[in-house]
């Protein structure tokens, strides 16, 4: 009788192909669950070493900070302003890597932020010859003390990662556990971030100042690279009376090359050789120029370098050096992000500096609408209190990095304060406020 089952040869393979399969998928299985903990512990290293990167930069930049408290010299300023730029920058690359929501440090990019900034606004004014003021060493005193404090916490999150052997993806279980010592820690990152949301408003060079640099530069955006030499020649027709050289390249937010003379610096973009900042050294004597005529010097000399359509907003004097803030237009609007900065001479009508960096990281031909609601539907929305005095059309940036269009109502108050409401001219939402400091040296805004 014929037997149509399966012979015991074939059962045997049968078993060993199963057994095979079995093995394979174990094996295969293993090699996964090592290259995952491969990447998990490449992934954890490589925030370690950031932690650790973003705690030496923070050392850095509250030692020098502490120096340009007490800095009397411009030379001296210039340095450790191009210190705490480099270390600021640095220190943001580094922060980028880690995973802020887990360490509470969401706020401290915009912290590292205005740091850069401020500080680079301050060597520019003393390089025109101006001494820094009493309020603006106290804010260096101020950033000083949140930077410290800050530099702190990261140390003590350095410390017990590398002592308790503890990951980032267990920080934020842990934290929720009954371990005091990092509930302890976590209150004092907690702590220090919230430090940095009561940071002085340091707006140093008009309203909306803090926005200036903080996207990749948009006006260069497609420019080709040029020379060094192409530079210079740009370079030199802004200042014609001085021999420059090259000095060295700045790479930060706007790649520039830098170009100098015993008295006269000059920044000019690698990508279209747009000139991006002028310092010149020297002091203003008598006061001979009205604020007219230094708006005059200031339009003529930003429209050679070819920078056109230019209203100018803001002014301080100071010293007898006028800094006068031009803002771009575009079909009626005055485009705020587009910020160049000029400081004139009141002796003599000499430009002693001038910034074009908000001009380069922001302009750009926008999509311009009508609006969807007119002046008096804006005016509405305003308090009874105010007085309107005038209203105009404009872009503001927004803390997420996008713009809104909005009316600039110039109201002023029932005991005389003078302030700035903007209303959107889309959604008629009041956007912000901002109060005008009148002085003898100018306006201001807070």
């Amino acid at each position: 009788m014929k037997n149509n089952g399966i012979s015991r040869r074939g059962k045997w393979r049968i078993g060993l192909y199963i057994t095979t399969i079995i093995l394979v998928l174990g094996i295969f299985s293993i090699i996964q669950s090592v290259k995952v903990n491969k990447y998990e512990r490449e992934v954890t290293a490589m925030r370690q070493m950031a932690l650790i990167s973003l705690e030496e930069y923070l050392t850095n930049i509250s030692t020098n900070l502490e120096k340009t408290i007490y800095v009397s010299t411009p030379t001296m300023l210039s340095e450790l302003s191009s210190d705490l730029w480099r270390e600021a920058a640095s220190a943001k690359n580094s922060l980028s890597v880690l995973p802020t929501d887990e360490l509470h440090l969401n706020n401290t990019y915009k912290f590292l932020s205005q740091i850069g900034e401020f500080v680079m606004s301050l060597q520019r004014k003393s390089a025109s010859g101006e001494d820094l003021t009493t309020e603006e060493r106290q804010k260096l005193k101020d950033l000083y003390t949140y930077c410290y404090s800050l530099n702190q916490q990261v140390s003590d999150m350095c410390r017990l990662l590398q002592s308790n052997n503890l990951s980032f993806e267990d920080m934020n279980s842990t934290l929720l556990n009954d371990n005091t010592e990092l509930k302890t820690l976590s209150k004092g990152l907690d702590d220090a971030e919230q430090s940095m949301t009561d940071l002085p408003s340091l707006i140093y060079d008009g309203p909306f100042s803090d926005h200036i640099e903080q996207t990749d530069p948009k006006f260069i955006k497609n420019e080709e690279e040029i020379s060094k030499e192409e530079a210079l020649e740009i370079a030199q027709k802004i200042c014609q009376n001085e021999e420059l050289s090259y000095a060295h390249d700045e790479d930060g937010t706007i790649p520039c090359y830098i170009f100098q003379s015993d008295k006269c610096t000059v920044a000019i973009t690698k990508a279209g050789g747009k000139p991006v900042y002028m310092i010149n050294s020297g002091f203003a004597g008598e006061i001979k120029i009205k604020y007219e005529t230094a708006i005059k010097y200031a339009k003529d000399f930003i429209s050679k370098l070819g920078y056109e359509d230019m209203r100018e907003s803001y002014y301080f004097t100071d010293d007898g050096i006028c800094t006068i803030n031009f803002a771009a237009t575009q079909n009626g609007y005055v485009l705020y992000p587009d910020l160049i900065k000029v400081s004139v001479n009141l002796e003599n009508g000499q430009i002693m500096s001038f910034d074009a960096s908000g001009y380069i990281s922001n302009h750009t031909q926008r999509e311009i609408k009508n609006p969807k609601i007119s002046d008096s539907d804006a005016i509405a929305q305003l308090n009874n209190e105010l007085t309107v005095i005038g209203t105009q059309l404009c872009v503001i940036p927004t803390e997420w990095m996008t713009e809104k269009y909005c009316y600039e109502i110039h109201c002023k108050t029932n005991n005389g304060q003078e302030i700035l409401v903007y209303i959107d001219c889309n959604t008629g939402e009041e956007d912000n406020i901002l109060i005008l400091l009148y002085s003898d040296g100018g306006v201001l805004t807070k």
